[in-house]
Order: structure tokens, then C-alpha cells, then sequence
């Protein structure tokens, strides 16, 4: 067996250079030319300006620059690309690349989803958290619906994002990946510190109310006053 490549086995390591070499040759020709290759390397945040400088790499990993790189080719890049940058490719396609999980194993699988644009943010010197009330940020009568098999959370230095599996409204039976997405948080946080749970409340009037509570463990004491960017855009 080949030793680990980027910290991973060989075998995975070209699995991903496939997946990356897929998601960018958009011409689907088998080569990534000049273009291509440019909004691959601004992806890994190592622009390349002028075609001068691709081709040179062409030339230094021994493809014709008038083609573009074959999959061997970009095996050869990618081994001699820095750790950030590998990473930082993969993760452009695969958001959840090295990013810690925190909750259920495996959702129920579904494949309609919708934004979570609506939470509470309390913010702390140490810890923030974001509050999803199940009634009132999802739909009224969704702590019906939500148990722990049915929430994950992913947590990155500067990312996080919320997953939570229910119907698309009271009684309804198709089920949707609700889904909240911060990037970047408005500091960075210990993503193994980070934590998930999911609270039932109690009943009030034959309702059951529920929260889904995701505490943020920051890397420095300091106020953010807000949580970051949300991607799903937040509403209140």
C-alpha cells in the first residue's frame, strides 16, 4: 500500500482528486484548461492571474498547457500543494469536510429542503448559543416532530451549520432537511468544545414545545454581539 497522501490513504486521496477534478472541468472534456484551473486555485484562495503562470505549472508537472491537466495531473498538484490549500479546495465542494458533528449518527434521508432562517442568539465572554425554538423558528406543532434521532450540527473554526429533519408543516407527510448555515461566525470556536441538544419543554395546552440549543465554545473571551453571517439569511 502507497503511504498517506495529505494525511489520508492514497486510495482516498484520488477519490477526492476526482471529486475536485469532476466539480471544476465544466466543459467536461477531461482536461481542466486555463479558466477552469484559475476558479479551482481561487477556490483553495491561491489565485493565478495570468496565463504565463499556468502554463508554467503545466510545464512543471509535465502536461501541454494547450490541453489542460488530466487527473494524473492533478493527483501531482494537489501532493505538492500546502496542507491549507488542499483543504481548502476540498472543503468548497464538500462544506462539511473536516468539520467536527455533533448529534444523531444518520438523518432520515429526504432530499427536499428548506432555509432555517429564524433563531435566538445569546452571547456570551466564553460560550454563544443559538436557540431554534421548534414552534416558532420552524412551524407551530413541530415538537411534535423533532426528537434527537432527527438533528445533527457541524461545527467548524468559523462555520457552523444546523440540520434538522421534519415535515414541511403540521401534519404534513413529506419530510425536509431545514437547514442553518453560518459562515463565517463572527469569531472563531474550539469546534470540539462546540456542543448539540435537543430539549423537550414540556406541553402547554396539548402542544408540546421543544428547543434545539447549539452552544459555541470560542477560542477567545470576547463579546460578539452577533453570530456571524448567515448564510440562510436570518430574519429576526
Amino acid at each position: 500500500d502507497r503511504k498517506p497522501i495529505k494525511g489520508i490513504p492514497a486510495a482516498e486521496f484520488r477519490a477526492r482528486c476526482d471529486l475536485i477534478f469532476e466539480k471544476f472541468d465544466r466543459d467536461k472534456d477531461g482536461a481542466l484548461n486555463f479558466e477552469e484551473l484559475v476558479a479551482l486555485m481561487d477556490a483553495g484562495g491561491r489565485r493565478i492571474e495570468e496565463y504565463d503562470a499556468y502554463a508554467g505549472l503545466c510545464g512543471r508537472l509535465g502536461c501541454d498547457a494547450r490541453v489542460g491537466l488530466g487527473r494524473k495531473d492533478t493527483y501531482r498538484l494537489f501532493e505538492k500543494a500546502p496542507q491549507a490549500v488542499w483543504e481548502e479546495i476540498y472543503r468548497s465542494i464538500n462544506p462539511l469536510a473536516q468539520m467536527v458533528k455533533k448529534g444523531c449518527e444518520r438523518l432520515p434521508a429526504t432530499f427536499l429542503e428548506r432555509p432555517l432562517p429564524n433563531f435566538f442568539f445569546d452571547d456570551g465572554e466564553q460560550v454563544a448559543k443559538v436557540v431554534i425554538d421548534m414552534n416558532d423558528h420552524l412551524y407551530f406543532g413541530a415538537a411534535d416532530s423533532v426528537t434527537p434521532d432527527s438533528v445533527q450540527a457541524y461545527f467548524g473554526k468559523q462555520r457552523l451549520e444546523v440540520h434538522i429533519v421534519a415535515p414541511g408543516s403540521y401534519g404534513a407527510k413529506d419530510l425536509y432537511l431545514w437547514k442553518l448555515v453560518v459562515t463565517p461566525l463572527a469569531g472563531e470556536v474550539v469546534p470540539e468544545d462546540c456542543a448539540l441538544e435537543v430539549k423537550g419543554a414540556g406541553e402547554k395546552a396539548g402542544m408540546r414545545y421543544g428547543k434545539v440549543v447549539v452552544k459555541l465554545a470560542k477560542s477567545k473571551p470576547k463579546k460578539w454581539t452577533r453570530v456571524g453571517q448567515a448564510a440562510t439569511g436570518q430574519r429576526i
